[in-house]
């Protein structure tokens, strides 16, 4: 069984070199997902004075949240804010995994990945 761990080892390894080629200009922290919707890695921070993005990462963005962490307004506030960056409707906007952690996946429907690229850098540099 050891070589067969080895093998998939290999394959997982060999298969982001190719996919980065065709998104090297989008960091992993924005991803497309099938038909029309865009997946962000987000780390939230809560209890913050205001709300701003705080970090433009490869693997996460952050955000700082003016809301404290308790019965989900934190999570509420980052969807509001979030919404309010890319300029799209509230309802666009979901937690798709992590709605008790930090560090979570906010799905955005309806996008692009370079629209929401565009807009979460202009919000960064601000």
């Amino acid at each position: 069984m050891a070589p067969a761990k080895k093998g998939k080892a290999k394959a997982e390894k060999a298969e982001p070199i190719q996919s980065s080629k065709n998104e090297s200009k989008f960091p992993s922290s924005i991803r497309t997902v099938p038909p029309s919707s865009v997946a962000i890695t987000i780390h939230a921070k809560p209890g913050a004075k205001s709300s701003s993005i705080t970090d433009f990462g490869e693997d996460a963005v952050g955000v700082q949240i003016d809301a404290p962490a308790k019965d989900g307004e934190a999570n509420a506030a980052l969807l509001d804010y979030i919404s309010s960056v890319l300029g799209v409707k509230r309802r666009q906007v979901s937690i798709g995994s992590g709605s008790k952690s930090r560090d979570k996946v906010v799905i955005v429907e309806e996008v692009t990945q370079q629209s929401v690229f565009d807009a979460l850098n202009k919000a960064s540099m601000s």
